[in-house]
């Protein structure tokens, strides 16, 4: 009895953290002219759009960065995605997950994973440019829930208002942002 209602509280708390409807993950195309050089390295994130799935690690966070290393020898497109930030403030704990992106097809589109048998997102680069870049993951569950994030990344810590309201732009123009849900910028300043 105390095992099934621990169960039951896992499923709802899970369900909470996922879209509930029609809305299913779109599969936009990848920036054109991408190239896996332009995209390794360290990005700060700047804003971002997110279902409560998605914000589950971020919710917290503050000073967030990504940083997308390519396995070492893999000529297949395979890297590892580090995401890192402060909770709360720029002095707060240090917090990490680190992903695998796998699975790459067409370059610029993989499968991104946290946990060996978890599933997969899609994770997918729709726009880039030299310094600025927007990312979008997204996954469903069961064909039932979905979950997605929109990140405008920066290769460095601030970024103009033109180029985050074009990188805004042009994710909305693709309809990644189902729920239209607000973006929301991530605190860097007194990061570094």
């Amino acid at each position: 009895m105390k095992t099934t209602l621990l169960v039951q509280i896992f499923l709802l708390d899970i369900s909470q953290a996922f879209i509930v409807g029609s809305s299913s993950c779109k599969a936009p195309p990848v920036a054109a002219g991408f190239r896996n050089d332009r995209y390794n390295g360290l990005w700060y994130e700047v804003s971002k759009a997110q279902t409560a799935g998605g914000a589950y690690f971020e919710k917290d966070c503050v000073c967030t960065t990504i940083d997308i290393q390519p396995v070492t020898s893999a000529t297949n497109g395979d890297s590892t995605a580090i995401n890192s930030c402060r909770k709360l403030a720029p002095s707060g704990d240090f917090m990490n997950a680190t992903g695998t992106l796998s699975s790459e097809s067409p370059a610029g589109h993989w499968k991104e994973g946290f946990f060996p048998g978890a599933p997969k997102a899609n994770y997918t680069i729709v726009y880039l440019t030299d310094t600025v870049a927007v990312e979008y993951d997204c996954s469903s569950f069961l064909g039932l829930f979905t979950n997605y994030c929109i990140h405008i990344l920066s290769r460095t810590p601030t970024i103009s208002t033109e180029d985050e309201a074009a990188a805004i732009s042009y994710a909305e123009s693709l309809g990644l942002n189902t729920q239209n849900l607000p973006f929301h910028k991530t605190l860097q300043a007194g990061c570094w």
